[in-house]
């Protein structure tokens, strides 16, 4: 039922998000640093960025941190690139071992990268190159990301950033009706927040967070199902990047 209800959401965004696209860009530099300016002229700032298969972290004013640790906590090394022990980490890779045992590992999907929390555990049965599951020893809470590229995205230029939220609220409305709604900033970016009473909606116990958005070409959800045993918001502060 949980994977049901996940992927119902994603489903439903997917569909109204369609036909939206990411932008292009490329690098620029000054007697400050590098940047990354998008095809439309603006750049990419606050925070985390998949540029190139590989991840950066841009400064408030758009200059991406080198050969330092970011504000919160992670190594770059001098072209930019995040590193674990020496090691450029790159977009569709993973450094978790497959074990099952997935507390501490480090998983990336399609432009997501997921540290789990401890406790939880993979489900490898119904993850996949979009989607990764993550349960708790009970099987009472359940962690979803997941990312999915939408198709045919490149044909509708800017449409992307002016009606993403528009997008995404028609698309939650879709499978369900939320009882609050949130826009909020974390170390990746701003996503949409949804709350539903799952009990009603989804004949499950207990409350679904939902966090959403449009981030370039893809659609991104990471979804909070039952008890995870921490506050929802803590998960995408803490453990998402």
């Amino acid at each position: 039922m949980k994977k049901k209800l996940l992927t119902l959401i994603v489903g439903g965004i997917m569909t109204a998000a369609m036909s939206f696209t990411a932008f292009a860009g490329e690098w620029q530099q000054d007697q400050t640093g590098w940047w990354y300016q998008n095809d439309d002229g603006t750049y990419l700032t606050g925070g985390w960025n998949w540029v190139g298969g590989k991840c950066y972290y841009f400064s408030e004013n758009g200059y991406c941190l080198m050969n330092t640790t970011t504000p919160d906590g992670y190594t770059v090394d001098a072209s930019g690139a995040w590193v674990v022990d020496g090691v450029v980490q790159t977009q569709g890779a993973s450094t978790d071992t497959g074990s099952g045992q997935a507390t501490g590992g480090v998983y990336t999907v399609n432009g997501l990268t997921f540290t789990v929390p401890a406790g939880f555990y993979q489900e490898e049965d119904i993850s996949d190159s979009s989607s990764l599951f993550f349960y708790n020893d009970n099987h009472d809470g359940v962690i979803g990301v997941m990312s999915e590229e939408i198709p045919e995205a490149a044909q509708y230029g800017t449409l992307l950033e002016m009606y993403s939220e528009t997008i995404l609220d028609a698309a939650m409305n879709s499978v369900g009706t939320p009882i609050a709604k949130g826009v909020k900033q974390f170390p990746t970016g701003t996503w949409y927040c949804y709350l539903y009473d799952a009990a009603k909606e989804f004949d499950i116990p207990g409350q679904v967070y939902a966090y959403g958005r449009i981030s370039g070409s893809k659609v991104q959800m990471v979804m909070l199902v039952g008890n995870v045993g921490m506050a929802p918001d803590d998960v995408l502060m803490n453990y998402l990047r």
